[in-house]
């Protein structure tokens, strides 16, 4: 066993979370994953739900995978980060989850309290806030999308009874699981900025909030989005006093290991793309990305979606494209992006659709593993049996051009 600090970061996907244990290098030890629940409703199309609970029980299950894979003690965790889906988690007052699910339970305590990047329920919602012409939009390339976190927030208002409205709290998912970690309610850059109507420099804007029927967030300094008076976290800041005894002892680490101000999952992408200095076959490279260079660098970040995303010194203001938000990931550095929402998706869909999805599923039942495991495991052995060092190499006369999903330029991730 080493004696070594070590780093845990987990990555909550739409369909998974997973944990990497990291050693101070930045090499893996070990990666576990679990797959999560998403809840549709046969009746409307639009409806993504998840659980709070869910994720993060799967999060404890992958925390103490790696440590046992690894021979790890908790003692040696030195911290851990989260990134997350930029999804609408909701609890009350003290933290319990929240229906968002339309009928006679919403509102009331139950674990069914996410609404899904990709549910399509506030479109209404969204055209109000378009039809404002308020200062927000100009940092989301001048229309905000039915996916980001206010238009589901005043879905819900209009939805819900006023005393179960005015008793919720209401994060960006990312922000979600730095709160269940610490208890700490202090909120990231990222999450309020890109996701929530937080405007750089200028905070929560009372007339915005007043104008599209929100006017209670102004009237209670916005205790139930959080960040009032500034008082918001760039990247990887500590939050609290780090975990707290309940989220230690059900995660299997010790009270008071450090917590990062977590990021959304593609910003997290961003940054282990533009800063990566591991090749693909493994090996540490002597050049050392400089934060200057970031600009000049774009990043795909692909899971459900694609977003392509990029960092300049300053603000840039583009029709049609997300941004500039400023200090999302590094402090006075602004990021802008766009791309698909449903890029990963339809792969998913071609998966399904395989003649041999079955026999793939029973493989990964069998070898007690997801089917993504079992396919990348296959793309090992087909590297070998090709005598290639790469994915790359292994796929470079391979073209997957998907028509039945049509063609799109790129914009915001959702615009299509």
């Amino acid at each position: 066993m080493s004696s070594e600090g070590y780093y845990i970061g987990i990555d909550v996907g739409t369909g998974s979370v997973r944990a990497g244990l990291v050693k101070p290098d930045g090499s893996i030890a070990a990666i576990s994953t679990e797959a999560t629940q998403t809840f549709r409703d046969p009746d409307d199309h639009r409806i993504f739900e998840q659980s709070t609970t869910d994720i993060w029980n799967g999060i404890g299950k992958t925390i103490k995978t790696v440590l046992k894979e690894a021979n790890v003690t908790p003692e040696q965790v030195k911290g851990l980060g989260f990134d997350a889906t930029c999804s609408l988690a909701v609890t009350d007052t003290n933290g319990d989850p929240v229906v968002v699910t339309g009928g006679a339970d919403l509102g009331q305590n139950g674990d069914r309290n996410i609404i899904l990047w990709a549910d399509h329920r506030a479109e209404e919602e969204a055209n109000l806030i378009n039809g404002t012409g308020s200062k927000v939009l100009d940092y989301v390339g001048g229309v905000m999308s039915l996916e980001m976190e206010i238009p589901k927030t005043l879905w819900l208002k209009r939805r819900m009874k006023p005393e179960l409205f005015s008793r919720c709290q209401f994060f960006d998912l990312p922000d979600f699981l730095s709160y269940r970690a610490t208890g700490d309610n202090t909120r990231s850059t990222c999450s309020v900025t890109c996701k929530c109507s937080y405007v750089p420099d200028l905070g929560w804007q009372p007339d915005f909030f007043t104008k599209i029927g929100l006017k209670e967030f102004v009237d209670n300094n916005y205790k139930q989005i959080g960040g009032a008076d500034g008082n918001i976290l760039t990247a990887g800041l500590p939050v609290g006093h780090g975990l707290s005894k309940r989220a230690a002892e059900e995660l299997g680490l010790l009270p008071g290991t450090p917590v990062g101000s977590a990021v959304i999952d593609a910003y997290a992408g961003w940054l282990g793309t533009v800063a990566a200095r591991f090749t693909e076959n493994g090996k540490l490279s002597d050049f050392v990305p400089s934060l200057n260079e970031s600009r000049h660098r774009l990043a795909a970040c692909a899971g459900t979606s694609t977003c392509h995303i990029v960092q300049s010194k300053e603000g840039v203001f583009v029709n049609g494209v997300w941004g500039p938000y400023k200090g999302a990931v590094f402090p006075g550095w602004w990021m802008n992006e766009g791309g698909q929402s449903s890029t990963g998706q339809l792969i998913d869909f071609m998966i399904k659709t395989h003649p041999a999805h079955g026999q793939l599923q029973q493989l990964a039942q069998d070898k007690n593993t997801s089917i993504h495991e079992v396919l990348h495991k296959e793309l090992h052995k087909l590297c070998a049996e090709y005598k290639v060092e790469s994915f790359t190499e292994l796929t470079k006369d391979m073209h997957f051009y998907p028509d039945l999903h049509g063609r799109w330029p790129l914009r915001p991730c959702s615009q299509i």
